[in-house]
């Protein structure tokens, strides 16, 4: 008996051996042919790309990414698509939503941000209807409730994404009245809208997305409420623990790391180690910090704050606990000076980098001075689409098919796609040294720019610094840095930007009465040449530029309010030179705009600098008059620098502190 049951058990494993084999095979098979279609030929041609799939930029590193992190494509979809859709999608026989590829990118444990994409009005409004929601939850629940089930009625097919989004809402507005098992059991469904395996002993072997991580902490939070403490702790733990195991950078880090902090303080308090709650909280919090992010920043401040008094009675008063309730205070009114509730929900995903076609394709359109009529009609006087579709589409009624949409940016001078790398690159890693020194830039570390610079260079080789966007990021960021280093004069600068834009946008457009769809580079560059002739005393060019500049962003910014990556930054130039020509009430005005729609997103790495603006503004229409929020302006901006570590802002605050506060 004992023989036939070991020959009984070495044939199973046999079998099973077998099995796998086969699997592992026809998983190769198929992912090779999924590929074949795609990546074959390396880069393709125009032609290829207009004939053939879109975003193939995209889907190239997307692939490879995959392959470098090891991840099969049944893992990666499973409880969003099948791979047969995806499939279908990479062939350019679909479409590739924002929703689905941010939440695909983020299970690999990489940002959007990486990337610029087109989109529908649609996806868009439906963002903003979320967003809406998540504005509400905290502070107007029950208007929060009204607008969920108005965003349910209106979309009754939803993707298991959107359920999860609004599972997990269900459950923070029931958290104050439902009784903990009721919770548990909301939460528990939330995670199963995309997870479909067991997930509650070892989430390290999934490949798991924010929103779901996010979900999996309600259950933890619903645990604790049950009195199940061990079983809370062990999941926050799991939680806590995922990005380090799966290799993510800081960045993205910070879209999970805060709302776990936050659970997983309130359980350590309960097992009364207030110490180590504090530990947490402070570890997310300098985190964010690093990362210029306020993403969940203001409820972190609050437990924080709660815990370093509980530890003060015992002696073991934090040495940060003043500034965090420095900090608390300048965020509140902050915050509430520019209409946005200190306790609020995040969104998983942003769409600063998203651009509304309806809005790409008109602004074409109105650059060029065509009418519909014109642009509809193909080179061989053939009408590729009716005129009365693209007024539909312009409206945002309608989203242009793959073919007609490439047809359109073909014929008003721009190749464009749905999704944009940031640079022609296959590699995550070389796209996320660019985000660095954007970041640097932006808190002027010209020598920290050009270093990451050099590395860059050297990294991708000649051949691809050739490549039009690479080479224009190139040669605008080592003309900006020369320049701010004081290494060369305006003039060369702005000869060096010029040279830099004309890689991918002619410069007699610059002439034109509309400035066409910008990409972000582009946008920023213009800007810095626009400031360049204000250094240079050519007013009037200035001002051309930035006005040209503030007609393309001011649309998208006011219907999504929030800023497109390159707002921010040139609003801000175009505020100091109006300030620069005494136009103190228009700079005030631009300021304030710009501030709010900052402050709508996750990253404020310029608010110090816009608090500050708009304490000049105040001071110099009326210092008598506007004492005391000037005042208040400046003492924030100092409060959001020291947030930001931003050396140079702190350092410029100090030397303007006797002009502002008297001291």
């Amino acid at each position: 008996m004992e023989k036939t049951m070991t020959q009984t058990d070495t044939q199973v494993k046999e079998k099973n051996k077998i099995k796998a084999q086969t699997e592992t095979q026809t998983e190769s098979r198929a992912e090779a042919q999924e590929n074949e279609y795609v990546w074959k030929n390396g880069h393709p041609t125009e032609e290829e790309v207009l004939c053939q799939s879109s975003c193939m930029g995209f889907f190239r590193l997307f692939n490879n990414l995959r392959k470098q992190r090891g991840i099969k494509l049944e893992q990666l979809v499973n409880g969003v698509m099948t791979r047969r859709m995806l499939s279908t999608i990479i062939k350019g026989d679909g479409y590739f939503s924002r929703e689905c590829w941010e939440f695909l990118m983020h299970r690999m444990g990489a940002l959007t941000d990486y990337f610029e994409a087109i989109v529908s009005r649609k996806e868009l409004e439906d963002w903003r209807e979320r967003e809406d929601i998540c504005l509400l939850v905290c502070e107007s629940p029950k208007e929060a409730r009204t607008k969920l089930e108005a965003y349910e009625k209106a979309h009754p097919k939803m993707t298991s994404m959107a359920k999860l989004f609004c599972l997990k809402i269900e459950w923070l507005l029931k958290k104050e009245t439902a009784s903990p098992q009721v919770l548990y059991e909301l939460a528990c469904e939330a995670v199963c809208c995309t997870v479909k395996e067991e997930w509650q002993e070892q989430l390290s072997g999934l490949w798991l997305a924010p929103a779901e991580l996010e979900a999996i902490l309600l259950v933890s939070w619903s645990l604790g409420l049950l009195g199940e403490t061990e079983k809370a702790l062990f999941l926050f733990h799991q939680v806590w623990n995922y990005p380090k195991k799966k290799g993510w950078e800081d960045r993205m880090t910070q879209l999970l790391c805060p709302q776990a902090a936050l659970v997983g303080m309130q359980l350590y308090q309960k097992l009364g180690e207030f110490q180590k709650a504090f530990d947490i909280g402070n570890s997310a919090l300098e985190l964010l910090r690093a990362q210029n992010s306020q993403r969940y920043a203001y409820p972190l401040f609050l437990s924080l704050i709660d815990v370093g008094e509980k530890l003060k009675k015992t002696n073991r008063a934090p040495e940060n606990l003043q500034q965090l309730k420095d900090f608390r205070d300048a965020f509140q009114v902050v915050y509430q000076e520019n209409h946005l509730p200190c306790m609020r929900v995040w969104q998983r995903g942003s769409v600063e980098n998203c651009y509304d076609v309806s809005l790409v394709l008109k602004r074409m359109r109105l650059s060029l001075e065509k009418s519909q009529e014109e642009i509809c009609i193909d080179e061989n006087g053939n009408e590729f689409l009716q005129a009365r579709h693209l007024s539909r589409i312009e409206k945002g009624e309608n989203r242009p098919s793959k073919e007609n949409f490439q047809l359109l940016t073909k014929k008003m001078g721009r190749t464009l796609d749905w999704i944009m790398p940031i640079l022609e690159t296959d590699s995550i890693e070389t796209l996320s040294m660019r985000q660095d020194m954007i970041y640097l830039t932006n808190m002027r570390k010209w020598d920290e720019v050009q270093k990451i610079l050099d590395v860059l260079c050297k990294k991708m080789g000649t051949e691809a610094c050739q490549k039009p966007r690479i080479q224009q990021e190139i040669q605008s960021i080592d003309a900006m840095s020369l320049f701010r280093m004081k290494m060369i004069l305006p003039k060369e600068a702005q000869k060096r930007e010029e040279k830099a834009l004309a890689c991918t946008f002619p410069l007699e457009w610059l002439s034109r009465k509309e400035l066409p769809f910008l990409k972000r580079e582009e946008g920023m560059i213009i800007g810095d040449i626009a400031n360049l002739y204000g250094i240079m005393g050519n007013i009037e060019c200035a001002e051309k530029l930035f006005q040209k500049l503030y007609d393309v962003y001011h649309p998208q910014q006011q219907f999504l309010k929030i800023n497109a990556p390159a707002c921010s930054v040139i609003l801000a130039e175009y505020s100091k030179f109006l300030g620069d020509v005494a136009q103190y009430q228009k700079t005030l005005e631009i300021d304030q705009n710009n501030l709010e729609h900052e402050l709508a997103a996750y990253y404020i790495v310029l608010s110090g600098e816009l608090l500050y603006n708009k304490a000049w503004d105040y001071y110099e229409l009326d210092k008598e008059a506007n004492k005391d929020a000037y005042r208040r302006e400046f003492i924030c901006a100092q409060r959001f620098a020291e947030f930001c570590n931003n050396e140079i802002l702190i350092e410029l605050f100090e030397r303007r502190t006797k002009k502002y506060l008297g001291e």
